[in-house]
């Protein structure tokens, strides 16, 4: 007869030593198949995570050590499995995998932050002179885009995560470099907002309005769905009427644009946890989009395999807005000289 506490099972058989036995046999390869990522960057994250995880033990079930915590962390964030899923696989209930993961999403991101970081004045110069090289167009440090993250549901019933697919999303912006670094990341805003209100209400617009972070001349570049700026440059709208010149600068600008929704689709791709979401708290989704982020970026510095994970994101602009703010005058100028002066 099956032992009951308060007419549930207590007993409930799970899968044991996944962690322990068997995963300590696992080659790199099969760190990525199952985790993202290779064995050597599990190891210095470990290295530098561990002593956040350690906590004081009060009794009770014993202490998972900070390796197990790290890996169903990890796992969550590679695949799509349930809490109750994953909790099966390291042999704990499906609660203890949720605060687990929990703690460790947090932690992540304080510790790692620092790898989203904008580029110093010479990165600067060094990545427009790359830049140039290989799109023909001077001074350019970056590109900027959004998309959205699916959710599972709207947070606090809120319609506004409902975009204009009818899905429910938040929207995640990003700037990359030719490499696929992140250079900025912004998120927290619901699905129905446009990608222009996003940028000028993130920090990157204000610091860049205030003349904080490019260096002279330097700019980054979007599509239409943003205004143009002194710092910010997109292309001519395609009216019909369009020079033969104001065509090849356009499409010059959308060459290096891919850089950034390559970026989307690896991070998607790489880290499927960020394709739709199943948490429901704002903080959370937030954290789990940053920390994917960031494994992205960990991936880049590492020189890790970024082709083989690039997802088709077909969700990448389903509001398709145009832009709703005036373009400023400097920008302008700055986008005619950058056309005039096409080799």
């Amino acid at each position: 007869m099956e032992k009951l506490l308060h007419g549930k099972r207590w007993d409930v058989p799970r899968i044991e030593g996944y962690s322990e036995r068997v995963i300590p046999r696992f080659i790199s390869e099969d760190y990525r198949v199952h985790f993202r990522i290779s064995k050597d960057m599990f190891e210095t994250i470990h290295e530098a995570i561990q002593p956040k995880l350690i906590f004081e033990h009060r009794g009770g079930n014993e202490q998972i050590s900070p390796r197990k915590q790290l890996l169903l962390f990890l796992c969550y964030m590679a695949n799509n499995e349930t809490f109750r899923e994953l909790g099966q696989y390291f042999g704990v209930g499906k609660s203890t995998a949720h605060v687990c993961i929990a703690r460790v999403l947090e932690a992540f991101c304080e510790i790692f932050l620092d790898i989203i970081q904008w580029p110093s004045l010479q990165r600067q110069d060094e990545l427009s002179r790359e830049i140039q090289l290989l799109h023909m167009l001077p001074n350019i440090i970056g590109a900027i885009d959004g998309t959205h993250i699916r959710l599972s549901s709207c947070p606090s019933n809120d319609n506004d995560y409902y975009n204009r697919k009818g899905f429910p999303s938040m929207q995640l912006q990003l700037v990359v470099d030719n490499t696929l670094k992140i250079l900025d990341v912004y998120s927290g805003w619901p699905g129905c907002t446009h990608d222009a209100r996003v940028l000028r209400n993130s920090s990157l617009c204000r610091r860049a309005e205030g003349g904080e972070l490019f260096g002279p001349n330097k700019v980054i570049v979007g599509d239409s769905a943003y205004p143009v700026k002194n710092w910010l440059i997109t292309p001519f709208k395609d009216n019909g009427h369009l020079s033969a010149r104001q065509r090849r600068f356009n499409k010059a600008l959308s060459s290096f644009r891919q850089a950034v929704e390559r970026t989307i689709g690896h991070v998607k791709g790489r880290f499927r946890r960020v394709r739709e979401l199943t948490i429901h708290e704002p903080k959370q989704i937030v954290l789990t989009i940053l920390a994917g982020c960031i494994l992205h970026n960990l991936c880049i510095i590492a020189h890790e395999d970024i082709d083989l994970y690039i997802d088709r994101d077909n969700d990448n602009h389903p509001n398709n807005y145009v832009n709703i703010f005036q373009n400023d005058v400097g920008g302008v100028e700055i986008r005619q000289q950058m056309m005039a002066n096409l080799p």
